[in-house]
């Protein structure tokens, strides 16, 4: 599958945006992972700032994607991988694709977590 690349600092007006996809994880406050858990949630709250690391746990950062293609197929094995978890009958998975001024950070971040999925969805197939 041919990748896009999304935006970089210097490809929009404002030099220092730059543009990413990101993977975010919404489910009940119950099913979050007890080290991720926040006490101002009620049992079936939806906690909506979960995102997945590259290697496919639960965090409260956020992950850069260099292309929504990836994304997508990172969405994709993310399925297959929550299938096996307490939460496997109640989470939604949404991709977005935003833009931050954190230049450094996200550039940073878009070279090593894209590298990273890419490795984790080869070695799953």
């Amino acid at each position: 599958m041919k990748h896009t690349k999304l935006r970089d600092a210097g490809d929009f007006k404002n030099k220092s945006v730059v543009e990413y996809a990101t993977i975010r994880v919404e489910m009940p406050s119950r099913l979050v992972p007890s080290n991720l858990r926040d006490g101002h949630y009620r049992g079936d709250d939806v906690v909506k700032g979960l995102y997945s690391t590259p290697t496919g746990r639960l965090s409260y950062k956020t992950l850069y994607l260099d292309s929504s293609e990836l994304a997508e197929q990172f969405a994709e094995h993310l399925t297959r991988l929550f299938q096996n978890r307490l939460y496997s009958d109640e989470f939604e998975i949404k991709l977005e694709v935003l833009t931050t001024t954190q230049t450094v950070t996200a550039t940073k971040g878009k070279i090593k977590h894209s590298a990273i999925v890419r490795e984790t969805i080869s070695k799953s197939e």
